[in-house]
């Protein structure tokens, strides 16, 4: 966390090994307690950012930010 965003990251493990195929993976709600509000600061999604795992995917093509105040 920062004066300006907020980076969340999350990280899943396989069910099985191999290749999936993500397009057809449902997407997951999930609540995160910050412990503090978020105020006017960005959501940044830390997969999304150069050194993350997925910056070239189809998910990241918008970029890294998820919401900006």
């Amino acid at each position: 966390m920062s004066a300006s965003e907020v980076v969340v990251t999350f990280s899943v493990a396989p069910k099985q090994p191999g290749a999936a195929a993500c397009p057809g993976n449902n997407q997951v709600s999930y609540e995160v307690d910050l412990g503090e509000l978020l105020r006017d600061r960005a959501l940044v999604d830390g997969q999304c950012l150069p050194d993350g795992e997925a910056p070239t995917t189809s998910f990241c093509a918008t970029g890294p930010t998820r919401f900006r105040p």
